[in-house]
């Protein structure tokens, strides 16, 4: 029976490399729970449960279409394998964006914008509906200390521009937006410090 299913798979797979679109929905269908196994173990901003699947069939068809029953390794085992790299590298490049904009890649405003995400993360690691609404009324705290000029450079910077786009978006020098910058950094600090 185990090699009747074997041979069906392998059947499967040959007629999905050649473009049969109903036999790789029926491989993607039996394999897409590890898609949402790795989901469960990693966190990617911004992606909901649609955007995992997506991923998860782009690697799927990379998966079939480099599969080769002869190495000895399941088409389970090669997807998750493909597939945890593709997360990983997913992670690296969030984490190097980050990198660039790391005066607020922790900030609570960025918890506002990414509420869902944020929410879901923040519950999870660090308690629950009390503390998420301190969180949310310190966000909306630090917001209204910036002034309207800064609210724009603010999240321009925190969506990744340098000083010198921001400057160029709003049609300023970019030593002020610089200066705009520090003060938000400053602003955040004061409001840091005084709910400790």
């Amino acid at each position: 029976m185990l090699d009747k299913t074997c041979k069906t798979e392998l059947t499967l797979i040959e007629k999905a490399k050649f473009g049969d679109s109903a036999s790789f929905e029926l491989l993607f269908r039996q394999y897409s729970p590890i898609v949402i196994h790795i989901k469960e173990k990693y966190f990617l901003r911004g992606y909901e449960l649609d955007d995992w699947l997506q991923e998860g069939r782009i690697v799927f068809f990379n998966t079939i279409a480099n599969y080769d029953s002869k190495r000895h390794i399941t088409v389970g085992k090669f997807f998750q394998a493909n597939f945890q790299n593709r997360v990983c590298s997913l992670i690296r490049r969030e984490m190097a964006f980050k990198r660039r904009s790391d005066l607020f890649s922790n900030s609570l405003e960025a918890m506002q914008e990414e509420n869902n995400e944020y929410e879901r993360l923040f519950m999870t690691k660090h308690g629950g509906p009390h503390e998420m609404a301190v969180l949310k009324e310190n966000c909306e705290r630090y917001y209204s200390d910036l002034s309207i000029f800064e609210a724009r450079v603010f999240r321009y910077f925190f969506a990744g521009k340098s000083s010198t786009e921001i400057a160029s978006l709003l049609g300023c020098e970019s030593s002020k937006v610089l200066n705009a910058i520090s003060r938000c950094r400053n602003k955040f600090e004061q409001r840091i410090s005084h709910n400790q």
